[in-house]
């Protein structure tokens, strides 16, 4: 098991964190992988002993290889995974949010293997663990300001985030992130210019 370094902790997201999470999702979307399924997982550290980023680590990288058998058995193209996410622990209660695509016709499948790969990671699967709802693409920023709730007071007005904020407890690992696939990098290499480029994906659709 991957040691978490004790001084790697904090108490709120950063600035820079929190805007490459809501341009990620507009980036998602307009590369045509929209994160698509809303899923909070209560991450049991007492029970097993670990931090709950590294629970949820090994269900992130159970997700990515059956994702990659799954697109392989229809004869498609495997790409990165995409996702954002932020973990929390207010009154000692840590879960993580999690929006992530998953194509369509894996939405029943992925159901299925969420609660196996969430045991397998933490060693029990307790009644309210796993919560999954659809998101909306016309409304996903709402859905980004409420797992952004526990950035950095100090950026709160700059982030529009005065309706959400609230603390949400110390964390030790990496607090919140996008996935490479459709992070900084990967948006610099596609002239991704998120005032500019992030309502492509309407025209588009219309």
């Amino acid at each position: 098991m991957p040691k978490i370094n004790p001084s790697r902790s904090t108490h709120h997201i950063n600035r820079h964190t929190a805007e490459n999470i809501c341009h990620s999702i507009d980036f998602a979307k307009n590369i045509g992988l929209p994160l698509n399924l809303y899923v909070v997982l209560n991450l049991d550290e007492h029970g097993t002993g670990m931090e709950g980023t590294e629970i949820f680590r090994r269900v992130r990288h159970k997700f990515r290889d059956w994702l990659n058998r799954s697109l392989k058995k229809r004869d498609i193209t495997p790409t990165p995974p995409a996702y954002v996410y932020s973990h929390e622990n207010p009154a000692n209660n840590p879960h993580v949010n999690w929006m992530v695509h998953v194509p369509a016709f894996l939405h029943a499948e992925f159901l299925g293997k969420l609660p196996r790969w969430l045991e397998r990671s933490q060693g029990t699967v307790r009644k309210f663990d796993i919560d999954v709802q659809a998101i909306d693409p016309l409304t996903d920023k709402a859905l980004a300001k409420y797992i952004l709730k526990g950035t950095d007071e100090r950026y709160v007005p700059y982030l529009h985030l005065q309706d959400y904020a609230s603390p949400q407890g110390q964390i030790f690992g990496r607090r919140a992130t996008a996935s490479p696939a459709i992070g900084r990098k990967a948006r610099r290499d596609a002239g991704f210019v998120p005032k500019l480029h992030r309502n492509n994906w309407k025209r588009r659709a219309a």
